[in-house]
């Protein structure tokens, strides 16, 4: 959707203005569905929606995402809009400047529409809803941006990633969310602070309706900013240019302890199934290590009350996880995997389990998608397509096959 709307705006079939005034009144109509907005300042994204129509005219469309709106989740800064990370303490926070990935957006010729509520309960904003059943979780933290989009109200979001914060509400919302290799993209305006050091999990990626659109995207936001100090100047690679044919495919293996939904189970065997009828070679299943990899995240997530025994333990078994992991896939190009235990469930808290198919992506730092699946009108389903370090462009590849209408349709059989 994002590239039929940028090419649209390329061809002059409709104006920066217009597109972006389009989508905030759809963003507005799934806010009132599902109460994903946080700030939104229509007047200013209009005025520089009108700066780009008077550059179109004099000189076409010059830039990548010439007047393509978007939406950032309030957890990144914003120049002169609010960024309160949800907490009535900083309701008054406004950042001076744009975190690196926003600004480049916006050289790209992007136009900030909204920021989008963090987590599916806040002290500022309130519940965020599911834009397909309000009665159910929208999934966290990024559960605005992954409302915004999944509920058709946004193109394109911005958001981050620790433990799975993107790829569940993506999941739960129907969305396209990628969390990137770490490394991949600055965390530089990330509100509160993060980088490799204090937590070399999170990743700030993007959210839209397919992989196809995440693609278009990622290269935008990738490379070093010469601020975060845990970049690599590592190139992304273009998705259209993957061929399936050899790549060396794997499911991640059942686990008894945590077994998947039979509709997601049965998804991800579509998927599978999709990929190799591509030319892709099916290898042996992968144990993921799901409670091994809870089990480390949960000590992750206490730290503070650990003994530095405690806490050096920790680290040598992150470390380990990594390690053994890595060449448990020696042979494997690709994970095929849930994304969630289930679609997505009434409101409730959020809990650790929630997330144990999106860990181990995180504890390694390898990319991680999840690829929406929509079936007989009923919730989404997301598959989680893994893939080896720095192949991020592999990761989107597979997984715009996995989101096609006939790997959905293979599910329906």
């Amino acid at each position: 959707m994002l590239v039929e709307w940028r090419d649209r705006i390329a061809r002059g079939e409709v104006s920066a203005r217009e597109a972006v005034a389009a989508w905030a009144r759809r963003l507005v109509q799934v806010d009132a569905r599902t109460n994903c907005i946080a700030e939104h300042d229509p007047e200013r994204a209009l005025a520089a929606a009108g700066h780009l129509d008077d550059v179109f005219v004099r000189s076409g469309p010059v830039l990548p995402l010439h007047g393509v709106p978007f939406t950032v989740k309030d957890w990144i800064d914003v120049d002169g809009m609010r960024c309160t990370g949800g907490m009535t303490h900083h309701r008054d926070r406004r950042p001076a400047r744009d975190a690196t990935v926003v600004a480049r957006l916006k050289n790209a010729g992007a136009v900030v529409v909204a920021k989008t509520v963090v987590q599916v309960e806040s002290e500022l904003g309130g519940v965020v809803r599911n834009p397909h059943d309000p009665d159910r979780s929208p999934g966290a933290s990024s559960s605005g941006e992954a409302a915004a989009v999944g509920g058709g109200g946004s193109l394109l979001g911005v958001a981050s990633d620790s433990g799975g914060s993107i790829r569940l509400p993506a999941a739960w919302c129907g969305a396209a969310g990628l969390k990137p290799t770490a490394g991949l993209v600055p965390t530089t305006g990330h509100f509160p602070r993060v980088g490799d050091r204090g937590d070399g999990r999170s990743q700030i990626g993007p959210i839209a309706s397919s992989a196809a659109d995440v693609a278009v995207v990622l290269p935008l936001l990738a490379g070093p900013d010469g601020i975060d100090p845990g970049l690599a100047p590592v190139a992304v690679g273009a998705a259209d240019d993957v061929s399936l044919a050899g790549l060396r495919v794997a499911r991640s293996a059942p686990d008894a302890d945590w077994p998947a939904g039979s509709q997601v189970d049965a998804a991800v065997d579509a998927a599978v199934r999709a990929v190799t009828d591509r030319g892709a070679t099916r290898v042996d299943d992968v144990d993921l290590r799901l409670g091994l990899a809870l089990d480390i995240t949960q000590r992750y997530w206490s730290r503070v009350r650990l003994t530095g025994a405690e806490c050096d333990q920790q680290l040598r078994d992150w470390d380990h996880f990594r390690w053994s992991l890595t060449r448990a896939c020696e042979g494997v190009d690709v994970i095929i995997a849930p994304t969630t235990v289930d679609v997505a469930p009434l409101h409730r808290p959020m809990a650790g389990e929630d997330y144990v198919f999106t860990l181990p992506a995180s504890l390694t730092g390898w990319p991680a998608v999840n690829a929406p699946l929509h079936h007989d009108g009923a919730l989404p389903i997301g598959v989680q397509v893994i893939a080896r370090p720095w192949r991020d462009d592999v990761a989107l590849a597979v997984a715009a096959v996995v989101e096609t209408p006939s790997c959905a349709d293979d599910l329906d059989e």
